[in-house]
């Protein structure tokens, strides 16, 4: 008996890959799986539902809420939040916004690296692998633009670290960041497909266009202007997308066909909900009126004529707004 179980122990292979969840070393070794990939990448760190933080760069707190702290806007808790620290003299390093949109970038960037290297393992031909690969390399370049923009020197990671490299890594020049986000977003715009050959399956997923608005803006904060206008004068000439005629309407939900969304996070009702609503609505509509535009804002808007706004011209009704 003791033979036998030896025997048997023998044969036995010991070191077995999980069965209720997928194993690093093997989830390449079928293409169906990196669709799955992909949309991880694209969601990032976004909280569905209400976000109380700074979940995600493409989440609304930082699209919208971030805005309280410029002067288009303003939160009405003040300053005693995390939010409103940000411009009151009391940022340290424990603030929830500077943490979170530090680090969260760097989780997806680090995603977004094993994703290609997964993808270059798989050895594939087929033409939906290598465009997937440039939407990875998409979301990659996007997080250094936030990153070089609103923290300047950061560190530039390519690659999949060992821990050892990554206890090492120092951070590169702005300069440096920017151009290698610009590099990335120049070629990727070449191999991702055109707005209007986006099937409506497929809403929410990079295209050229989408590449192209990233690069003019990230030559805009590299005070590259030229490039910035004209690869906005390249997406203009392609002509898939325009001004939409009825500006209100892009706000409403049925908006979400319109040619003028480049790119733009996707609400799927009981999938993948947010809680703007909620931040924005007023207290009398149940809500919690931290979102809240400044007149700066309201002044930056012209008359339907394209004339300056002034409070003194005849067609300003302060009653109408």
């Amino acid at each position: 008996m003791a033979f036998v179980a030896l025997a048997t122990l023998a044969s036995c292979e010991l070191d077995r890959y999980p069965l209720t969840n997928f194993s690093e070393d093997t989830f390449f070794d079928k293409e169906e799986n990196t669709k799955l990939a992909l949309i991880g990448l694209y969601r990032g760190g976004i909280t569905y539902g209400v976000d109380y933080g700074a979940s995600d760069w493409w989440a609304y707190s930082a699209k919208i809420l971030i805005d309280g702290v410029s002067d288009i806007g303003y939160d009405r808790r003040g300053f005693n939040n995390n939010l409103g620290k940000l411009t009151s003299g009391q940022i340290d390093e424990s603030n929830g916004w500077v943490n979170d949109l530090y680090q969260k970038p760097y989780r997806r960037i680090s995603a977004c690296a094993r994703f290609i290297e997964g993808i270059d393992k798989l050895g594939s031909d087929n033409p939906e692998m290598e465009r997937m690969k440039a939407e990875a390399r998409f979301i990659r370049a996007v997080q250094y633009f936030y990153l070089a923009s609103y923290y300047y020197d950061v560190p530039l990671i390519k690659t999949v670290l060992t821990l050892e490299e990554a206890n090492t890594v120092t951070k590169s020049p702005r300069a440096e960041v920017l151009q290698y986000a610009i590099d990335e977003l120049t070629e990727i715009a070449d191999i991702l497909p055109h707005h209007k050959d986006l099937p409506a399956s497929e809403r929410g997923r990079a295209t050229a266009q989408a590449a192209l608005v990233y690069l003019a803006r990230t030559h805009l904060v590299a005070k590259n202007y030229k490039e910035a206008a004209a690869a906005c004068k390249k997406i203009i000439d392609w002509g898939d997308n325009k001004l939409d005629a009825d500006y209100q309407k892009l706000f409403y939900p049925g908006a979400i066909n319109s040619s003028e969304h480049i790119y733009a996070t996707q609400f799927v009702d009981d999938l993948a909900g947010h809680g703007l609503p909620q931040h924005a609505y007023p207290i009398k509509d149940g809500g919690w009126c931290l979102v809240n535009a400044s007149s700066t804002l309201f002044e930056a808007y012209d008359f339907l004529d394209g004339t300056p706004f002034s409070y003194d011209d005849p067609r300003f009704n302060k009653n109408n707004f």
